[in-house]
């Protein structure tokens, strides 16, 4: 065969080869292309999702719902969600653009993370409805930092997409973690009740001193250190809930009245359950703080009223301070 010949051939065979590449691209089922949106329409339907739902299997399913106008969790008794998480996933989602096409073949699922959760499988099932839709995807695996492995749950084929959704498993975490910002400057006095009758008080005699004083000392004691005083009054400063329940009888521990310069009175009760505290709170007095940053006592009883925290073990300490925690040990030269 001469060498002109050789080379016709190649080319014929060349041709073949990328005309069945073609027919294979062609003919395949999916109808999303690299760069198109995972989800076309939900774009302009993202302002209507009315519930978010999460599955995994190795976790409780989490049901975000939108309830006259807010967004609560049902698995804490429809406490109030952190907009901005939830802003943040519905975004990713609505702007998910398809990076490449990956397997098709349900065994290969599991190497991306975009097997079926509802099945056993390691993937994330994100359900988004509306009134008049609804979305099923199965987020996979990580890839190149700012990209994951996403599949619609109701077609076999999966891709690459160019977002990368936080989605947060534990209901904790998708929570208006706040709680109450009282700071310390802002305080006059303190009393911490317990109920077998101790007592600690720490108070300031003027707003203008820094530190605060622990009164009643018992007889022959002394002050760990001198400011020790200070970390009772700033308990309830940019004070964050690590979880909430709503309110239900238990052992009341200690009551803590936290008392302001300009009239406002907080109450921290803290009881016990199961070896944890649960601490709900109440405000009277003021009708409002004296700078505009200082929430009056009907903002933080319609935020607060009917509902307790579990508080960081730091914070629920300094309400639950005594003696002992406070003073030099009784036997110290």
């Amino acid at each position: 065969m001469s060498r002109k010949n050789i080379q016709i051939l190649l080319a014929i065979i060349v041709a073949l080869v990328l005309t069945i590449f073609v027919v294979e691209t062609t003919d395949d089922t999916s109808t999303v292309v690299q760069g198109e949106r995972l989800l076309p329409e939900f774009a302009t339907q993202a302002n209507a999702a009315q519930r978010i739902s999460i599955i995994r299997a190795d976790a409780d399913a989490l049901t975000i719902d939108k309830q006259s106008g807010r967004w609560v969790l049902a698995a804490r008794d429809n406490y109030a969600v952190d907009l901005g998480k939830l802003r943040a996933l519905i975004i990713a989602l609505a702007d998910a653009r398809i990076v490449e096409e990956k397997t098709s073949n349900p065994e290969l699922y599991e190497k991306l993370g975009v097997d079926d959760p509802e099945d056993g499988g390691s993937g994330t099932k994100v359900l988004v409805e509306g009134e008049d839709y609804s979305y099923a995807v199965i987020l996979g695996k990580s890839a190149q930092g700012k990209h994951r492995y996403a599949r619609l749950a109701d077609q076999e084929t999966s891709h690459l997409i160019d977002t990368n959704p936080n989605i947060a498993t534990e209901a904790g975490d998708w929570l208006v973690a706040d709680v109450i910002d009282l700071k310390s400057s802002r305080v006059r006095k303190v009393t911490i009740a317990h109920e077998d009758g101790e007592r600690i008080t720490v108070e300031k005699t003027s707003e203008d001193l820094t530190d605060f004083d622990v009164t009643d000392i018992p007889d022959g004691r002394e002050l760990s250190y001198a400011t020790v005083g200070n970390g009772i009054a700033g308990a309830l400063s940019a004070l964050k809930f690590d979880d909430v329940r709503k309110a239900t009888d238990g052992t009341l521990a200690a009551t803590v009245v936290f008392e302001t310069w300009d009239g406002l009175q907080v109450t921290a009760e803290v009881s016990t359950e199961n070896d944890e505290s649960w601490v709900a709170f109440t405000a009277t007095g003021e009708a409002g703080g004296s700078s505009e940053s200082d929430e009056p006592a009907t903002g933080i009883n319609d935020r607060l009223s009917g509902w307790q925290y579990r508080l960081p073990d730091y914070k629920k300490n300094l309400l639950t301070r005594r003696w002992d925690d406070i003073l030099q040990s009784a036997d110290s030269d």
